[in-house]
């Protein structure tokens, strides 16, 4: 597939994303549990399927595990409870609708990993929102995250910050985007360096220089190439 289609492709999506105005969230106007709820997409989908780790964290959300008191937080009875919640089938529903069901690989570790964000979010900051209110811009927002929080690297942090609709200004270098940059801009990167934030704004400044060209800010363009390369790879043009 030639880069010109690629590229046109991109562009076309990069408009109707506009068109319909991105992100539809305000961070501001979210709540703790909502911000909760998108970070544990963000750090379980990063050992995991992502429609997967989405079922999770809707099982965790309904049984009210993402809405914590500080004050009466025992992280012992917490994580039992997760991992309690974690040890039962969790149901999935297909793109043809029908449902299947799987048990969360991994669930001491997640269990362990939500436990010790829930306390040290609360302990540091007192919430997420705070965090973001105190932070100057983007940047150093994820820079935060990605101190604070376990199981964030650049990638998570930046989606994290792309899904409560926080910046258009970063990216979001996942597997599909590195492709697009390999195949067609020659980068070279290993993608084991993309944990290294230093490494990660690198790819990130060149991509921000390709986004330039395609008129649109960076958020818009990557995840314009996400789409463009995941629907050339599942149909076979890649």
């Amino acid at each position: 597939m030639s880069t010109v289609f690629i590229d046109e492709t991109i562009r076309s999506i990069c408009n109707e994303i506009n068109f319909q105005g991105g992100s539809t969230k305000n961070w501001k106007l979210l709540t703790e549990e909502e911000l909760l709820y998108e970070a544990v997409v963000c750090i379980f989908s990063s050992q995991m399927i992502f429609e997967v780790a989405v079922a999770i964290v809707d099982r965790l959300a309904e049984l009210k595990y993402l809405r914590i008191q500080q004050r009466f937080f025992d992280r012992n009875d917490y994580e039992a409870s997760i991992l309690a919640a974690l040890s039962n089938p969790i149901a999935i529903r297909n793109s043809d609708g029908k449902i299947r069901y799987v048990r969360p690989r991994f669930k001491n570790r997640l269990a362990s990993l939500l436990t010790k964000n829930m306390a040290e979010i609360h302990s540091h900051y007192g919430s997420l929102q705070q965090l973001l209110s105190a932070s100057k811009s983007s940047k150093e927002s994820r820079k935060s995250l990605i101190q604070l929080v376990h199981g964030f690297g650049p990638k998570q942090a930046s989606l994290f910050l792309r899904r409560i609709g926080y910046c258009t200004d970063l990216a979001v270098l996942d597997t599909h985007v590195m492709d697009y940059l390999r195949l067609f801009h020659n980068c070279q990167m290993p993608t084991s360096k993309l944990g290294s934030l230093l490494f990660y704004e690198q790819i990130e400044n060149q991509f921000r220089d390709i986004a330039i060209g395609f008129g649109h800010s960076i958020g818009c363009v990557d995840l314009a190439t996400w789409i463009t390369m995941r629907v050339a790879k599942r149909e076979g043009y890649l």
